[in-house]
């Protein structure tokens, strides 16, 4: 375990997880030391759950433990599709230790950030922005009126396990383990079937303790007609739309091949700042 303070950010590290942290406020240094001590036990706890983490989400199963609780609580709102509360497990994580964080500590704004799957807490009057790594010249803006207090990225290049082909799908939700699921099931429905151009593996061939078992995940995605690539990004549109309505989502950004669409619901919370190379395709 590495636990380190630099550059006004701290740094928290175990096996695969690497956290960084950064808080704005009288109380920083108090707000540090909460998250250390909760991280020191975090893993630890989380791994007594594991067995269970890996099925598929049934409703109203509960956890002592409150990542996993928080992991379950996200990903059961997708019954019925397929989903494991694996899917919530980065943002589930970062939503927990922003809320030890914050615990009896006045901070004008604060971010956890594990992987790239963020929770962050903003005052009153705060801004909160960070640029996407998968688009070029976007970026998000959050302002304190608005819900989104999570945001996270999935797609087959990512860490993770994909079942479709976007290249990356950013979702912005309430939390960051809704903003996780939620890009991970938009990022399963960009797809196209059956095509020779697209690989995929069943996933425990890959990995042989993945939660996805026998599911066939991407492992190459070729060149792709401009055609193909619209249909793709439509059926991810398409997902995220449905998400949308249901409260699910705030905004999703779906990236593949050099196009990509937005799907939002406040339009102050993904802007360009300069006009981007990518193609972007609207939908009705």
């Amino acid at each position: 375990m590495l636990i380190k303070e630099e550059d006004n950010r701290l740094f928290l590290q175990h096996g695969p997880t690497n956290i960084v942290i950064e808080a704005i406020g009288i109380d920083k240094n108090l707000a540090y030391l909460n998250a250390k001590n909760y991280f020191e036990t975090l893993l630890e706890e989380l791994v007594l759950d594991l067995t269970l983490l890996k099925k598929e989400v049934v409703l109203n199963r509960k956890f002592n433990n409150k990542i996993s609780q928080s992991m379950q609580d996200a990903t059961e709102r997708f019954i019925p599709s397929f989903i494991t509360p694996m899917a919530a497990v980065a943002g589930s994580i970062a939503d927990n230790i922003l809320k030890a964080l914050i615990d009896d500590t006045y901070l004008e704004k604060a971010y956890v950030n594990n992987g790239g799957d963020i929770s962050f807490y903003l005052n009153e009057n705060q801004t909160m922005k960070g640029s996407l790594a998968a688009i070029p010249n976007m970026i998000t803006e959050i302002k304190h009126k608005n819900s989104s207090r999570g945001i996270a990225t999935s797609g087959w290049r990512g860490r993770s396990f994909s079942l479709g082909i976007a290249d990356s799908v950013t979702v912005l939700a309430d939390n960051a383990a809704m903003a996780d699921a939620a890009a991970t099931m938009i990022a399963n429905s960009v797809n196209i079937k059956n095509h020779p151009l697209i690989i995929k593996k069943p996933a425990e061939e890959i990995y042989e303790d993945s939660d996805l078992k026998n599911l066939m995940v991407t492992v190459e995605v070729g060149d792709l007609k401009q055609s193909e690539i619209e249909d793709a990004l439509r059926n991810g549109n398409e997902v995220g739309k449905k998400y949308l309505e249901n409260g699910l989502i705030n905004s999703a950004l779906i990236e593949l091949h050099n196009c990509f669409c937005i799907v939002q619901k406040e339009s102050t919370n993904l802007n360009f700042i300069n006009k981007s190379s990518l193609k972007k395709i609207n939908y009705v």
